[in-house]
């Protein structure tokens, strides 16, 4: 395979005299966005007892909110995404960010658990279609050998959410109170719609796309159905031992209380280089990226057992930290692998069913975990996520060709 093949394609041409710095800004105001939804969704984790206080209600209740956020999003993606398939994706995508400031307005004003519920469902509604769309349009603004780097900055953008967004959004309420927190968020996402609308091309939808998005038909795209079973399992393996992290640090490595700290914030800067690196290994050696970054997630996991056994705190933090920046690195290179596999408003179905599956690996991975530390099994977390590596691994040398470049499979015109 070249070294300059194309990652990341797409069936439409680049919008008409545009300078690529103006498409570099766009790209960045994307992950901008992205950042901020996933701020938002993550609002009430830091914020808990301040929020269950001040509605008088049980911190469980509120915490429900964060699952039941995921919970819409995931279900509404791929219905919304199809539902919105005719619409300009610059209004698209406008859209979704005044709906989520609209959503959390209503939280940042709930007098209620039940108000506060709603509003963040209708956050949801804006997130689920945000993330099946954006990363199709950045790739879509992007020159082709630069498609899947601009496309991994969406993803980017999320994963910094968690090492910069939820702790300054955390700061903020803790300051202010979790009202105020909420309010950042609404004015931060309507100042971003109104950036969206004013930098972002004209981007015509397809006429095709409701039926063309169609469940059925985007799964008998070559190798998407590979990609999706490699995500589900990597994130459900991965899952099972993050859940799971801080148990594990203290009692096998003895790393706790700052320490700890430091390793969670370590942790999260070498999951933002992990996928920020995703997208550039990925425009130039897809099938290579995915062997190697499967291999790594593989290794460290399985290595940091033996660090837990031999009782090696230094050496075990560090795998720690490793262990955040192989699973982004996978994270990344499987989402981009999605849209090589299928174009038009099949490339954004196929994004919002890698989104649920996402989702669900979360679900699946925690509860595997606790199932383990149920039986007092902790120590052995790790080994359970190099297993899961270790089929990733073996699916990634085996059926290599459905991460490569210049894999789209066109619709017939």
């Amino acid at each position: 395979m070249s070294a300059g093949a194309p990652a990341v394609t797409s069936p439409h041409p680049r919008p008409a005299d545009r300078p690529p710095a103006r498409d570099g800004v766009a790209a960045f105001v994307l992950a901008a966005t992205a950042f901020a939804l996933v701020t938002g969704e993550t609002l009430p984790v830091g914020l808990l007892g301040e929020i269950a206080a001040d509605l008088r209600a049980p911190a469980s209740q509120v915490g429900l909110s964060v699952t039941v956020y995921a919970a819409v999003a995931a279900v509404t993606a791929v219905p919304l995404t199809r539902l919105l398939a005719r619409w300009d994706r610059r209004r698209v995508l406008v859209a979704c960010a005044g709906v989520f400031a609209l959503g959390h307005l209503v939280t940042a004003l709930a007098p209620t658990v039940a108000v506060l519920m709603a509003g963040r469902c209708v956050s949801a509604l804006g997130h689920g279609v945000y993330f099946a769309v954006a990363m199709p349009v950045a790739a879509r603004l992007a020159a082709p050998h630069r498609r899947g780097r601009a496309a991994s900055r969406v993803a980017v953008g999320g994963a910094s959410a968690l090492v910069v967004g939820t702790p300054l959004v955390t700061l903020v309420g803790q300051a202010w109170g979790w009202r105020a927190a909420a309010t950042t968020v609404v004015v931060a996402s309507l100042a971003l719609a109104v950036v969206l609308a004013r930098t972002l091309p004209a981007l015509p939808g397809d006429r095709g796309r409701a039926t063309d998005g169609r469940l059925a038909v985007t799964l008998r795209a070559a190798g998407l159905p590979t990609v999706l079973a490699v995500t589900l399992l990597a994130v459900a393996g991965h899952f099972a031992f993050f859940t799971y992290l801080a148990p594990y640090a203290d009692r096998e490595l003895g790393v706790r209380d700052a320490g700890l700290s430091l390793v969670l914030l370590c942790y999260g800067i070498a999951s933002v280089a992990g996928s920020a690196a995703g997208g550039r290994i990925a425009d130039a050696r897809p099938v290579t990226s995915m062997r190697v970054a499967a291999a790594a997630f593989t290794v460290v996991p399985a290595a940091l057992w033996l660090a837990g056994r031999a009782g090696a705190p230094v050496p075990g933090a560090v795998l720690l930290v490793l262990s955040g920046a192989s699973f982004s690195l996978v994270a990344v290179l499987t989402a981009l692998a999605v849209l090589r596999r299928v174009d038009g408003g099949r490339a954004e179905t196929a994004n919002a069913l890698h989104s649920i599956l996402f989702q669900v690996g979360i679900l699946a991975g925690s509860a595997l975990g606790s199932l383990l530390a149920r039986f007092g099994a902790v120590d052995a977390v790790p080994l359970v996520t190099a297993g899961t590596g270790l089929v990733v691994l073996v699916v990634a040398s085996l059926a290599g060709t459905a991460f490569r470049a210049g894999g789209v499979e066109r619709r017939p015109h």
